[in-house]
């Protein structure tokens, strides 16, 4: 994460670097929305067998499936730290690849609940294979109108009913009644590069305690980057975020089972899948 004094401090996102390296020209300090393709690379399905054809010599056609598909997604191309959702991270995209590889796991009987939706680029992927996909994040007009945009743009892609409905994590025990009649039918929540700062993670646990300990059992899945800086207390470098966001899930009181989960799985986006990039699985200990 970049840190670059302007007239106010604002952060812009490594991938937006990346993706833009070789074409960003002008004052690269500007604060504009930007739009972009995220590419990935889609498993095509097996043909059944009625779908098998051959050719006059009797052998097989092959029929081939477009290998590349891509997510158009609208964001802000540098932002202050409280509107860091309104752009894209690399945990968002590790996250995509977690969900393409795990067909098994998001599958079309299940609704997923995403927490810090951002600009909705994770569930967006969630909502090509399952069944509902509820996008939520601050209760702020601007971020929860970028993610229905964005769901706009990919209407080819979705396959799922979708919902957008605000929930901040500093109001955990608010839960509006629509969200909590959704959570009644919902085992999955993912959310990605939530982890920033340590107010708002411990906020974010409280939240992920009252979601999780509603009935049926859940499980989720937080996927984010360890963001490394040299500790002037400790004289050495650290990951201060990732460590603070471990520590609280130490300290638990067992409502879940935490995981760090393997991450060398295929790759599907196109970005640098850094081996700081990591996912939590936490799942609650409770069932119906």
């Amino acid at each position: 994460m970049e840190t670059t004094s302007t007239s106010t401090n604002t952060l812009q996102s490594e991938l937006f670097q990346e993706l833009n390296e070789e074409h960003e020209s002008g004052d690269t300090h500007d604060i504009r929305s930007v739009r972009s393709t995220f590419k990935f690379k889609c498993q095509p399905k097996k043909p059944r067998p009625e779908q098998l054809s051959v050719d006059e010599d009797g052998d097989l056609v092959v029929r081939r499936s477009p290998l590349a598909k891509g997510i158009i997604i609208e964001h802000i191309n540098r932002t202050s730290l409280n509107m860091v959702g309104m752009q894209v991270w690399r945990s968002a995209l590790l996250m995509g690849d977690f969900i393409l590889e795990n067909r098994d796991i998001f599958t079309n009987d299940q609704i997923v609940l995403e927490l810090g939706s951002g600009v909705g680029l994770t569930g967006i992927v969630a909502a090509m294979y399952c069944k509902e996909v509820i996008f939520t994040d601050m209760n702020n007009k601007e971020i929860l109108s970028m993610i229905e945009k964005n769901i706009n743009l990919n209407k080819d892609l979705i396959v799922s009913r979708t919902t957008v409905m605000p929930l901040n994590f500093n109001e955990p025990e608010l839960l509006s009644d629509a969200l909590c009649e959704k959570l009644r039918n919902t085992q999955i929540i993912i959310a990605a590069d939530v982890i920033y700062d340590n107010y708002i993670t411990e906020q974010f646990v409280n939240t992920l305690k009252k979601l999780m300990s509603i009935p049926p059992r859940k499980t989720a899945y937080i996927g984010m980057e360890k963001r490394y800086v040299f500790s002037s207390v400790d004289l050495e470098v650290c990951a201060p975020c990732y460590e603070y966001f471990s520590d609280l899930l130490s300290q638990n009181n067992n409502w879940c089972q935490v995981q760090l989960l393997d991450c060398n799985f295929s790759q599907y986006f196109q970005y640098n899948k850094a081996k700081e990039l990591v996912i939590f699985k936490l799942t609650a200990n409770h069932s119906m």
